[in-house]
């Protein structure tokens, strides 16, 4: 699998659709090492209609809580979804509830601590 995620960045392939992303709720999501996060609950799209964040429940021992990581970067594939940060940025960032409004304050929080 690392060999097919490699290609689509090397090659540039156009960024999967909010339809197509949409596709992988569900699925588990690994932190750039490979290490467990939880499972994909939602796709959130900005205002171009395109995926942007993707809601994730983290797993057994992170206590069901709810965070809000970039799409950018994020890889799919046979019921998995990669994404291109560690486990300890994405569990330090903003605990959210699964219905929470995006707002101005929240997204501000979010590009600070992602570093975008």
């Amino acid at each position: 699998m690392a060999t097919a995620r490699t290609t689509h960045r090397l090659h540039g392939a156009t960024p999967p659709s909010l339809e197509e992303a949409r596709s992988w709720i569900g699925s588990r999501v690994t932190d750039s090492l490979g290490s467990g996060l939880g499972r994909l609950e939602d796709v959130r799209a900005g205002g171009s209609g395109r995926p942007e964040w993707l809601l994730i429940r983290e797993g057994r021992f992170g206590g069901g809580k709810h965070r809000l990581v970039p799409f950018e970067g994020a890889t799919a594939g046979g019921g998995q979804v990669w994404l291109p940060h560690e486990r300890d940025v994405v569990r330090s960032s903003p605990v959210i509830a699964r219905s929470e409004a995006l707002t101005d304050g929240l997204f501000e929080r979010l590009r600070a601590h992602y570093g975008g």
